[in-house]
């Protein structure tokens, strides 16, 4: 069963996992400060574990949770209240903490999302002198997500991110070099940053031969297959 209808739920919809929800229908923009949103999925999340006691309920939080000494806005302080919620109702969950997800260049409001869009339409923006981030693929969670549900401990917190943290200035790099054409952007001077230890991430995929190519390449080589796509789309 999967609770939800955007790209990360659609990504699940098609595989067959017994006795396992996917709970995919949470807040996701981390700017979010709307009560309402938070409670709609706080209710959702309940009425889900209530109705699937008998069931491994898997829940997507956020990767800036494991970083103790990142400042936590109302929506980081929302999904640790959602991962409390979810131990207190469920006797078998998996607690993904993910980054930045990027999968369809166009949907969803993501950091990914609003550079590609801004320069391919002569948009200016602003980038953070000193902001890093986490990324990874929709598709590769889906992967890494079955093999968890496999291989995995039940009731556990697990970090997915491709290891390497990326410069967000060395993102917008990235995209002038698969769309050959410059940014339009002010650089302000701010910090924005965290650090994940992923060790035990990185021995778990090592010791199952997941086949993804994580490091500094594997965010162009992502995007350079999201582009070619894109554009087939729109022509």
């Amino acid at each position: 069963m999967v609770i939800g209808n955007g790209q990360l739920a659609n990504a699940f919809k098609l595989l067959k996992l017994e006795a396992t929800v996917i709970f995919a229908s949470g807040v996701s923009n981390s700017n979010c400060t709307d009560v309402k949103q938070f409670e709609r999925e706080k209710r959702l999340l309940i009425d889900t574990l209530q109705n699937n006691k008998d069931k491994k309920i898997v829940y997507f939080s956020s990767c800036a949770l494991s970083a103790s000494d990142y400042h936590k806005n109302k929506y980081y302080i929302h999904k640790a209240n959602m991962e409390e919620t979810l131990k207190q109702y469920s006797s078998s969950y998996y607690i993904f903490r993910v980054p930045q997800l990027f999968g369809d260049l166009r949907e969803h409001p993501t950091i990914i999302n609003f550079i590609y869009n801004s320069i391919i339409n002569d948009m200016k923006f602003k980038v953070y002198s000193d902001a890093y981030r986490y990324v990874i693929s929709i598709e590769d969670v889906k992967i890494l997500v079955e093999k968890y549900l496999e291989f995995g401990e039940q009731n556990a917190t697990i970090d997915l991110a491709n290891p390497y943290k990326y410069k967000v200035l060395e993102i917008v790099t990235i995209f002038e070099k698969l769309l050959d054409k410059k940014a339009i952007f002010e650089i302000i001077n701010k910090e924005d940053k965290y650090t994940l230890n992923l060790i035990s991430f990185i021995s778990f995929v090592e010791e199952h031969g997941i086949d993804i190519e994580f490091g500094k390449q594997y965010l162009y080589k992502k995007l350079q297959e999201k582009i070619f796509i894109d554009r087939k789309i729109i022509d």
